[in-house]
């Protein structure tokens, strides 16, 4: 049993997708088509044994200082490690995080899910982090009996406001919206390059139809608009954007509810993909959801002075 580290150009598309696809831990962000969108020069680790690979551990790589440094991307909310069994998680989880210096001495930031039955590198800053996530096995009804009265209320009045919800292809809408209502709210502002990229990723997913796209329209004007990834039965609500018109009547509210009456009763799990904001986790909780956690890793052996630097840049943002 070895460990050794590859680049992208030495991984076989169809060996990893066929590995990923059949991992207990599958998601769409650790697929080669996504990865290559949001992060062209990835490698991984990889677990081999004499009948094959055992475990990967997906790594977005980039350029700084001269130094490949490892840096969670846009839009990719976890990675992590995938096995080939459940059973392989706590030793594939031990060796990675064992190896992962010898390759890289900066993990800017790297989130994914870890096995933590036995405790993580002391060499590891690590933070714990959560999703939330609503299984869709039971009949709408008794989904809808886990909102929130609150969340019910919002729901009845954006159904009185008589939105018209029409699905598309075009993302500019939402992306409009989003700047126009939304970007001024984030620390530093949007690069005009996240835009780009949200666009390369959704042209990658409609290829593989895995992506909705709905918006929310009142007297013909979009008002709200809703991106939901849906690949390997779960459903990721990756984009949204609302204006306040939207906002006021629950457009947002209204479009979820519409993919949770659609997928119930089956085997999907809906991933609200939460951000660390206690607001936004509260307005998903309201849906029924509960927390998933998964975990968070910097890392930081450059030399100095550039570890200092870089540690200093950190608390500053």
């Amino acid at each position: 049993m070895a460990v050794f580290f590859l680049q992208r150009h030495e991984i076989s598309e169809t060996q990893w997708n066929n590995f990923i696809a059949a991992s207990p831990q599958r998601i769409v962000y650790a697929y080669t088509w996504y990865l290559d969108a949001v992060s062209p020069h990835w490698g991984a680790l990889v677990l081999e044994e004499s009948d094959g690979w055992k475990a990967v551990m997906p790594l977005p790589i980039l350029k700084k200082w001269s130094v490949k440094v490892i840096q969670q991307p846009f839009y990719c909310q976890l990675l992590g490690i995938f096995t080939r069994k459940h059973l392989d998680f706590q030793e594939a989880t031990h060796l990675f995080l064992y190896q992962l210096p010898n390759y890289f001495r900066y993990i800017s930031i790297y989130t994914g899910r870890f096995s933590q039955a036995n405790p993580l590198p002391d060499r590891y800053e690590i933070n714990h982090c959560t999703t939330h996530i609503l299984q869709l096995h039971s009949p709408y009804h008794t989904l809808k009996q886990s909102y929130t009265p609150d969340r019910l209320l919002n729901l009845n009045r954006a159904e009185r406001f008589k939105w018209n919800v029409l699905e598309s292809h075009d993302l500019n809408p939402i992306i409009e919206l989003f700047r126009t209502h939304h970007a001024s709210q984030i620390q530093g502002g949007v690069a005009e390059t996240a835009y780009l990229l949200l666009q390369q990723i959704v042209d990658v997913l409609f290829g593989k139809k895995a992506v909705k796209l709905v918006y929310a329209l009142k007297d013909g004007q979009i008002e709200a608009g809703a991106l939901f990834v849906i690949f390997d039965k779960r459903i990721i609500y990756l984009f949204n954007a609302a204006s306040p018109l939207g906002r006021k009547g629950n457009a947002r509210t209204l479009l979820i509810d519409q993919i949770i009456r659609e997928y119930a009763e089956s085997d999907f799990i809906f991933d609200f993909e939460s951000p660390e904001v206690k607001s936004i986790a509260d307005f998903y909780q309201s849906f029924g959801a509960q927390k998933e956690e998964y975990l968070s890793l910097h890392y930081n052996d450059l030399p100095f002075p550039f570890n200092q630097i870089q540690e200093w840049r950190r608390k500053r943002v």
